[in-house]
């Protein structure tokens, strides 16, 4: 049991080491999110990260020149946009909820994890 435990404590290092690879690669609040924030995560899951910055282009150009490493799959929204979502209570919501906050440049992410909680009720 000790070795599972191991296996997966660095499988959990390794995937927040690939996230922090991306949030200190942008400017903005950043979030891990999905199974590996939510400790659900298996050997082939893949690690997910909301990126939230000052964007004015449409979400398909937003981080095209994002080096993102294998395995990361990032999503980009600007700040009316997530908010928007935690507001809503779109599925999104409940994954910032029990996200993991790497970065946050714009200040904003206690403010949206507090309204994305009322989500979880």
């Amino acid at each position: 049991m000790e070795g599972i435990i191991k296996w997966r404590e660095e499988l959990r290092s390794r995937a927040l080491e690939l996230a922090r690879q991306v949030a200190d690669r942008v400017h903005g609040t950043v979030f891990l999110v999905g199974s590996y924030a939510r400790g659900d995560f298996a050997e082939d899951s893949d690690i997910d990260v909301v990126v939230i910055g000052d964007f004015n282009e449409p979400p398909h150009r937003r981080l095209l020149d994002l080096d993102t490493p294998p395995n990361v799959e990032v999503l980009a929204f600007n700040v009316n946009e997530v908010f928007k979502i935690v507001d809503r209570c779109y599925p999104l919501a409940l994954d910032i909820a029990l996200g993991i906050v790497l970065r946050d440049d714009l200040g904003i992410s206690s403010e949206l994890v507090v309204r994305a909680r009322r989500c979880v009720r």
